[in-house]
């Protein structure tokens, strides 16, 4: 008879056909979900809070030194940015886990760990450390304080959004891994092999969206790990210089990126999320598997539009990334927004406080994408570049798309683990009020922006304050909606504790159709090799032995004119230690020892050997070493061991985390390589 309650009250919850396909919610699922969930809404508060104080400023409200709002407009940034990442990383992993049980609790506690100890860092780089720079830390901004910050607080920034990328690319390693060992490989997990007519099902459109995101992490957290450790290279030698273009295009690589992939991270939670409010499961279709496919290539070419200004960057460059801009809008409305609306449309949906936050998410995706995508075209961009406009469109998609799906994602855990939906006139006047005041807030800076009014200045203006003091008025409008949420989130929280005390029996659902069970991942039979044919083991060891005679002489030779055909050279061994690393892992008598257990130190080895590469090719701690025969060679040996390390550990994660691992990895030091010089 409880049972019977329980699922009745749990029905009442979501559309009475959404338990069909609802989640499995085992405690690690709750965990992953509360932990992630709860702490990026936390920081979201918190960031929030300072937002408001910062407008005031702004407005000539109230008085903060200049020093002290471009600390809070760092720490704003960069606590938002974990903040949201968190939030969406722990979003899909709760609702991919269903579909792909061998994602790993343990790997996903540990990038939590990672991420929250990079927002700590961050927090005593700009409160006790006086650190202002920014949250993209531009070269040579971290270096250059005036005397507002010392190098230690720099350090401690740098290390900090270090974190935040190596727990993302512990994240992004594990879900690729899982999926692909799920569905078949990488053109399985990504549908080609359902496109081409080989599969008869295809993975679910979670599935598809984690495993693009992952491929993307992957790369974007390399190229952000490069960029910190060049500047963590320049405070150890001082005669370390970098390339500002370089620096410039790697460093919004990364945050351009990083910031594109958590809306894609959100992507993949409603696919589940919403069918549970419209009783309509969300099918693969073929637009959803090609414009996934179109979203990997243009999130990762559509970054450079932040540098239209800089005359010096290649034209090519340039135009690839107006096309990126453009077209990148195209799968999201097509596949993610538009058919969401047809999910719905018809549906007899099920409105509550929880499916209102993921309806109204749409539309801020939609309206902050127009935003963005006006900005990246460059006749519009010459006026807008620098405006407010840049922080309406952002905070348009960020707050009123990601926010709300955030605040959705905590409110279904509540509504669920409560037994009932949050009160009906909190359903309805929370989401209101933070509609009209966040809106209001945000097209307070659309206008400024249009107006030409600049971003990131402490004092705007004269004769402009009002335009921050309006934004201001709608900012309180907001966060009286939003407090009144989390009142209710509150009240639900107290009867989830009263409702789990009376030992109410758990309602567990079967899960989503088609996921393969914990047997079938159980993986006892040993790791996939990276290379798989004896030919292509012959062809990697011949790929290590022709890069030895055909690159090496060469650029050793020229590194004798410059510092970067001296990393290049050493670029080149690293590869070649990788090669024959994969070759070694991929031999028959050491595949079958290479067992799953390998994969935690697989990830340690492919997380630290890149690290140690980029700080060991420091000129202060090698150019002692050219003295000494026996120590050049030493050293260069070393770096050669440092790619053997890389290769073996990549080739604990599977096919394909571990090339793309590897090739991003190796890709670290050409990089390096290509814009690390002096010393």
């Amino acid at each position: 008879m409880t049972l019977k309650v329980a699922e009745s009250e749990h029905t009442a919850v979501i559309h009475a056909l959404g338990e069909e396909f609802e989640p499995r919610a085992s405690g690690q699922e709750r965990t992953v979900g509360w932990l992630f969930g709860g702490t990026g809404l936390a920081l979201f508060t918190l960031m929030a809070l300072i937002g408001l104080v910062m407008r005031f400023a702004q407005a000539d409200s109230i008085s903060i030194s200049a020093e002290w709002f471009y600390r809070l407009m760092t720490l704003h940034a960069a606590g938002m940015l974990a903040g949201a990442l968190l939030a969406m990383m722990g979003g899909l992993w709760f609702v991919v886990r269903s579909s792909v049980p061998a994602l790993n609790f343990g790997r996903a506690m540990a990038s939590y760990a990672a991420i929250v100890s990079g927002a700590v860092l961050i927090v005593v780089a700009v409160l006790v450390g006086g650190f202002a720079a920014g949250w993209t830390f531009l070269y040579p901004l971290p270096f250059d304080s005036s005397g507002q910050w010392e190098t230690w607080a720099a350090v401690t920034f740098l290390i900090g959004m270090g974190l935040v990328g190596v727990g993302f690319f512990v994240y992004c390693i594990d879900v690729l891994k899982a999926t692909t060992q799920t569905y078949g490989g990488l053109s399985g997990a990504l549908a080609v092999n359902w496109l081409r007519g080989r599969d008869s099902s295809g993975p679910p459109p979670q599935v598809i969206a984690a495993t693009a995101v992952s491929i993307q992490g992957i790369i974007c957290s390399a190229v952000g790990m490069t960029i910190v450790l060049a500047l963590l290279d320049h405070t150890i030698d001082g005669q370390v210089t970098l390339d500002a273009l370089w620096a410039k295009n790697l460093t919004y690589f990364f945050g351009h990126t990083i910031a594109n992939l958590i809306i894609y991270l959100a992507a993949g939670m409603i696919y589940v999320l919403v069918p549970l409010y419209a009783g309509r499961q969300w099918k693969l279709s073929k637009p959803l598997a090609i414009g996934w496919l179109f979203t990997i290539v243009f999130v990762l070419t559509a970054y450079s539009h932040h540098l239209y200004m800089d005359f010096v960057q290649p034209g090519a460059a340039q135009m690839i990334s107006l096309v990126a801009s453009s077209a990148a809008a195209i799968p999201v409305a097509v596949v993610t927004i538009y058919t969401g609306m047809m999910l719905i449309w018809g549906s007899r949906f099920r409105w509550t406080l929880t499916s209102t936050l993921l309806y109204l998410g749409f539309a801020g995706w939609a309206i902050g994408g127009a935003g963005a995508v006006i900005d990246s075209l460059i006749p519009i961009n010459f006026r807008f570049h620098n405006t407010l406009w840049v922080p309406a469109h952002f905070h348009n998609y960020l707050m009123m798309g990601i926010g709300l799906w955030m605040m959705a994602l905590v409110s279904y855990l509540l509504e669920r683990a409560a037994g009932r939906t949050a009160r009906r006139r909190v359903s309805i006047w929370a989401p209101v009020t933070m509609v009209v005041g966040g809106y209001g807030f945000i097209f307070s800076w659309y206008v400024s922006g249009a107006l030409g009014i600049p971003r990131r200045w402490a004092v705007h203006p004269a004769g402009t304050e009002e335009y921050s003091l309006v934004a201001s008025i709608f900012g309180v409008v907001f966060l009286a909606g939003f407090f009144l949420m989390l009142a209710e989130f509150a009240s639900l929280g107290r009867d989830a504790w009263r409702r789990r005390a009376s030992a109410t029996p758990p309602t567990r659902s079967p899960g989503i159709a088609g996921a393969s069970s914990e047997a079938d991942l159980a993986l006892g039979r040993g790791a996939e090799p990276l290379i798989r044919t004896s030919f292509g083991l012959t062809t990697a060891v011949a790929m290590a032995v022709m890069a030895s005679f055909v690159f090496i002489p060469p650029v050793s030779e020229a590194s004798e004119a410059t510092v970067k055909f001296h990393h290049l050279a050493h670029a080149v061994q690293f590869f070649i230690g990788a090669m024959l690393g994969v070759a070694l892992a991929s031999a028959p008598a050491v595949v079958d020892r290479i067992t799953p257990r390998w994969t935690n130190l697989g990830l340690l080895v492919v997380v630290l050997v890149p690290v140690a590469m980029l700080l060991f090719m420091v000129p202060a701690i090698y150019s002692d070493l050219e003295e000494s025969n026996f120590l050049h060679a030493s050293y260069h040996f070393v770096v050669l061991i440092l790619g053997l390390l890389l290769g073996l550990g990549a080739s604990a994660l599977g096919r394909a985390a571990g090339w793309i691992v590897l090739a991003s990895s190796v890709g670290m030091a050409l990089m390096f390589a290509a814009g690390v010089t002096g010393g």
